[in-house]
């Protein structure tokens, strides 16, 4: 089970500083964006920490995205095989 919450967080982890970098934001100015700590943001995107529902949706909103695609790969990081969109 821990190893299913790391591989979790780091995926999410990686979707958020890979968005974030895109935006060109640096950590400090999503923190604020997204009304965060700056370690905060910084543990989500190590995966040492999993963000809450709203720590996502308020990031999402900060990255113009939605909150699901924060969440993209989830299912890979556990071994799992993506599902279609049908």
């Amino acid at each position: 089970m821990q190893s299913e919450s790391n591989a979790i967080a780091g995926r999410i982890g990686d979707n958020i500083r890979e968005r974030r970098e895109r935006k060109l934001f640096p950590l400090d100015e999503l923190a604020r964006r997204a009304d965060l700590a700056e370690h905060t943001l910084w543990r989500f995107e190590r995966g040492t920490m999993m963000p809450t529902v709203l720590n996502l949706v308020h990031l999402a909103d900060a990255l113009e995205c939605r909150p699901g695609d924060l969440l993209d790969g989830v299912s890979t990081a556990l071994g799992e095989e993506p599902t279609s969109g049908a």
